[in-house]
């Protein structure tokens, strides 16, 4: 049976809140009472010391006027830490807070990728088919490139985008699923060479395949199959606006309001919080099994890392994977052991990700 993990902790360390400039830095200086119990007073000093250096971090690396970033750290399923600063909203002034959602991006390719191994394990289909067998219309590439050769971005088909933008469609145009599925099945020539190559258009089919062989939408599956269980507030909407959602903003601060609505690549909004609990499923295994690592692929020839079913495997054994849609950008990291999960999103394009998930691991890792 799949048990949902506590995406709340409790705390007994008490809240801090951290002024930054005009905004309010939430931060939380939780101590689950498991390791409070077991590991006595000097394991919640340290969690307490731990919790006051990370709001530190969020204060000092990101500028409480601009589009801002929450984080979150959790411990063997339980969020042990979240902070946020900076702006959801530049014209209301709204701050990002521990709440805010944010479109996850490429992280969300984890999840397309572990809706389609877990139809594998239900003998629904099989990674070695091919691809036409379940999306029509596609040049004769398609009798050819299995699903294998999506999941591990080796099939070398060209990113969708290219096809969007040869029509004159730009990202905040209004394009669907199933003008991105038209776009791709126009792509009639592979891109040359062999192994991997990064496209998005993999997972949009990946996530046709899910659609077709479950007869269910890809939201419903994920919401069925995945969330449910395990006790997510998560949900596939991409462009989704709603109050407690932060705004994508450009490299010139202007807003960067995404029209295209395809999905399998991007389109999950959820919180760090969410997203750091569903991370314990590569330690505890209830959906994500050892079949996430079966054929990854090396992606750096020079670092040993590979790419797995929708996540980077580093030779460390450490899972990493980031995303960018428009002004939202995400960054998901598991250490080596899988006990630690640190999760950052951001809603502008030049907000300090990659600093304040170093910083993060730094104090947690």
């Amino acid at each position: 049976m799949v048990m949902a993990r506590r995406v709340v902790p409790v705390v007994l360390a008490g809240a801090a809140v951290v002024l930054a400039g005009a905004v309010a830095v939430v931060a939380l200086t939780p101590v689950p009472v498991a390791v409070a119990e077991t590991r006595g007073r000097a394991s919640v000093d340290q969690f307490a010391a731990q919790s006051y250096r990370s709001s530190q971090a969020v204060t000092a690396l990101v500028p409480a006027g601009l589009p801002g970033c929450s984080a979150a750290v959790a411990r063997d399923g339980v969020v042990v830490w979240a902070g946020a600063a900076g702006l959801a909203d530049l014209a209301t002034g709204a701050p990002d807070t521990t709440e805010t959602r944010f479109d996850i991006a490429s992280l969300t390719k984890q999840f397309t990728a572990t809706a389609v191994l877990m139809l594998q394990r239900d003998g629904s289909l099989s990674l070695s088919d091919p691809i036409a067998s379940y999306v029509d219309g596609l040049p004769e590439w398609g009798a050819t490139i299995t699903l294998d050769q999506l999941m591990h971005h080796t099939s070398r088909i060209p990113d969708y985008w290219v096809e969007l933008d040869r029509l004159g469609i730009g990202f905040t145009d209004p394009a669907d699923q199933a003008m991105t599925l038209d776009a791709i099945r126009r792509e009639t020539e592979l891109d040359e060479g062999e192994g991997y190559e990064y496209s998005n258009s993999n997972y949009v089919l990946l996530a046709a395949v899910v659609e077709r062989v479950s007869g269910q939408s890809f939201a419903d599956f994920l919401a069925e199959r995945i969330f449910a269980p395990l006790g997510l507030d998560m949900v596939l909407a991409p462009t989704l606006h709603a109050p407690d959602i932060a705004l994508s903003y450009d490299d010139d601060l202007s807003l960067q309001e995404a029209g295209w609505t395809s999905y399998g690549h991007t389109g999950i909004v959820t919180t760090p919080s969410v997203l750091a609990v569903w991370g314990d499923q590569y330690r505890v295994g209830d959906i994500i099994q050892a079949d996430f690592e079966t054929g990854a692929v090396v992606n750096s020839v020079e670092t040993g890392e590979r790419y797995g079913a929708g996540i980077y495997i580093a030779a460390d054994g450490s899972l990493n994977h980031q995303g960018r849609m428009g002004g939202f950008i995400t960054d998901f990291q598991v250490s080596a052991d899988r006990h630690t999960v640190i999760t950052v999103m951001c809603n502008g394009h030049l907000s300090n990700r990659n600093g304040l998930a170093s910083a993060l691991w730094e104090i947690w890792g």
